[in-house]
């Protein structure tokens, strides 16, 4: 009969035997392809140091040795929830005892995780020089001393490196430790130490500032970023067991800015007067000085920003200010910039957007007689009937043999339909049930004209608007535009369009043009809301965007390739981009009260518009038109009775 331990070892072998059955089947060409961007690896070795001599690690039954193995194994699984890679692992042999690894195994085959398992340091380095993704390695020590002899040479920046030191360590191993990974102080290496029986910390080497220099420190401190407890990691990020080497204090050194403007992001008045790099802390406002702000607090550092010429109409007219980050005089570049410089520079990431689009100007109608013959549209059924009525008259008339006269009903018809008049006297029920429902049309037409009188005298309807960039093109808005601008996209129908445009200088011309002119221009529209409250009248928007977008267009700040900020520099943006913050700014430098007045102008100009609120009271003014009318035809009668005497004259002087 086998012993438990044998049967426990027959099972050992037979996982075993099943990962290398899979990793022969993955052959050689698996570990030397770019298959190995599709593996996250993991790699555990006691030794992939030459010339280290490390004792023997021996697994017992006991509480301490459980702790040990439930916080070795947590760490490659919050990896592997990180990355869902496969995970290879590296044996170094002639330095592990075999129950290492086959403890390690039993737990990632309990787990779930698939791995594979290579023996030999040069295969390790040809993994190294194939694969360019993330590897995490993972060393055993018995104390700290062993670690002060490590290889430099094997660190990688895409690896990932945990040093199991098995001991607690002391200040003065610390300090040793510190002074030897200084020249790895950058790369993702991680100590889990002993802390106490059932606790073991995770602690790594973290940048710090030199508050004299504002370099930073030759050596750096290590600090605990993490506990396992009992086997329970106390924060189960994979940040936070490799967390981004970048000092998070400056020490109120100062980070020096470059401000380009834009409007919202940046404004500086009279910003002609000034020349590249001059200070201006105090005389420049928007929204990107609020970022800026925010990052220089995080870090606690002295904010210094300075202004860079950058045409605001194309922007890929001048790169100029970008000297200025490589020469390390700029740490980075802020001001509505554009991703459009290569990769040259560093980027923050997206945290603010704009729609580039068609403005025209707009206004309500002139209120004319005119316009209320083009309302009074539904006339003609009227008359329709009219025409029916009288030839229904004429044939029943007819039909009962009465002689009515033609002329006389159509008179009397027409009085009636103008409220003028009563209709004929009906001879038969069929004449009276004919003018019944005449008269009954007649009193309809007289509430129509009642209505739409009202109507024109108290309503004015919006004006004409534009849907699109086409129906614009076919209006006649003249469109005024900056030729050295205006063709910053390969379009035909946009091409045409500008080039039938007038000149002008810049914006603010061409804002002005567009106005004086009544025609239309190109803007960012974050310029519309200022426009729209500044130009309103009567609370009614003089200015329209067309909903069509030309092109929309993404913010990102710049810094310098190699700044030890880049990275935590495009994490903050990133959390202040989702958290809302950026666009709350965005709205704040343009300003709460402009938008909202912007918004209420723009939803009366696409409104009707009332003369009155409430029982809108008809007076003479209103009525004038009909006292023109009269006048008019009072001097037509007069005229007409002129011209008869002198006919009359004409005639007695042809017969004398």
């Amino acid at each position: 009969m086998w012993s438990m331990y044998n049967l426990q070892s027959l099972e050992r072998t037979r996982k075993i035997l099943y990962t290398y059955y899979v990793v022969k089947s993955l052959n050689a060409n698996m570990l030397l392809r770019n298959s190995y961007k599709e593996l996250l690896i993991f790699l555990m070795t006691a030794r992939i140091i030459a010339g280290i001599n490390k004792g023997i690690f021996q697994v017992e039954e006991n509480n301490d040795s459980l702790q040990f193995m439930k916080c070795f194994t947590i760490i490659p699984e919050v990896y592997q929830i990180s990355y869902k890679r496969t995970i290879v692992i590296y044996e170094d042999e002639n330095t592990l005892e075999d129950n290492i690894i086959n403890v390690f195994m039993d737990k990632l085959i309990e787990n779930q995780m698939p791995f594979m398992k290579i023996n030999t340091r040069e295969e390790l380095l040809k993994l190294s020089k194939v694969y360019d993704g993330t590897m995490l390695i993972v060393s055993y020590f018995n104390n700290c001393e062993e670690t002060l002899k490590v290889d430099l040479s094997i660190f990688y920046l895409n690896f990932k490196y945990i040093f199991v030191i098995d001991s607690y360590i002391d200040e003065v191993c610390i300090q040793a430790l510190e002074h030897t990974l200084s020249p790895v102080l950058y790369y993702d290496i991680t100590f889990l130490t002993r802390a106490q029986n059932d606790t073991y910390n995770l602690a790594t080497l973290i940048p710090e500032i030199d508050e004299h220099s504002c370099r930073v420190s030759e050596n750096a401190p290590m600090k605990v970023i993490n506990t396992c407890h009992n086997g329970t990691l106390e924060k189960t990020k994979i940040t936070d067991i490799f967390p981004i080497k970048t000092p998070r204090n400056l020490k109120k050194c100062n980070f020096n800015v470059g401000m380009a403007t834009l409007f919202p992001y940046s404004v500086l008045d009279n910003k002609e007067s000034y020349k590249d790099l001059d200070l201006v802390n105090d005389k420049i406002y928007g929204a990107d000085i609020e970022y800026m702000k925010i990052f220089a607090n995080i870090f606690n550092a002295t904010l210094k920003m300075h202004y860079i010429f950058r045409e605001e109409e194309n922007p890929y007219l001048d790169f100029n200010f970008l000297k200025y980050l490589f020469n390390g005089t700029l740490d980075a570049c802020a001001g509505g910039l554009y991703r459009i410089y290569g990769d040259v520079v560093a980027y923050s990431g997206i945290y603010s957007g704009q729609s580039v689009i068609w403005t025209y100007t707009v206004e309500r109608q002139i209120r004319s007689w005119q316009s209320l013959i083009v309302k009074i549209t539904g006339l003609y059924i009227f008359f329709i009937f009219y025409i029916i009525y009288t030839a229904l008259w004429k044939l029943i008339s007819k039909y009962d043999n009465r002689s009515d006269s033609i002329q006389d009903t159509l008179i009397y018809a027409w009085g009636a339909l103008m409220g003028t008049s009563g209709l004929q006297d009906a001879r038969c029920l069929k004449q009276k049930i004919l003018n019944v429902v005449y008269l009954i049309m007649c009193i309809h037409l007289s509430s129509y004209i009642g209505t739409q009188l009202y109507y024109y005298l108290t309503i004015e309807q919006p004006p004409q608007t534009f849907k699109t960039v086409d129906e614009l093109a076919l209006s006649d808005r003249t469109p005024y535009l900056r030729s050295l601008t205006k063709y910053f996209i390969d379009d035909k129908k946009h091409k045409a369009f500008a080039n039938t445009s007038l000149e002008c200088d810049n914006f603010k011309d061409c804002e002005r043009a567009m106005l004086k002119h009544k025609g239309s221009t190109i803007i960012i529209d974050g310029q519309l809301p200022p426009l729209q409250a500044a130009t309103s009248v009567n609370d009614e928007a003089r200015v329209l965007g067309v909903p069509q977008v030309i092109l929309f267009v993404y913010h990102e700040m710049l810094m310098r390739t190699d700044h030890m900020l880049v990275t935590k520099f495009d994490k903050i943006t990133g959390r202040l981009f989702e958290a809302g913050i950026c666009h709350k700014l965005y709205i704040e430098a343009i300003g709460i009260t402009v938008v909202d007045k912007a918004k209420i102008a723009n939803e009366n100009i696409l409104s009707n518009s009332y003369s009155c609120l409430v029982g809108c009271q008809i007076t003479l003014r209103e009525s004038a038109g009909a006292f023109y009318i009269w006048i008019i035809g009072c001097g037509l009668s007069c005229c007409v009775f002129v011209i008869e005497i002198l006919l009359k004259r004409k005639l007695k002087s042809k017969t004398t």
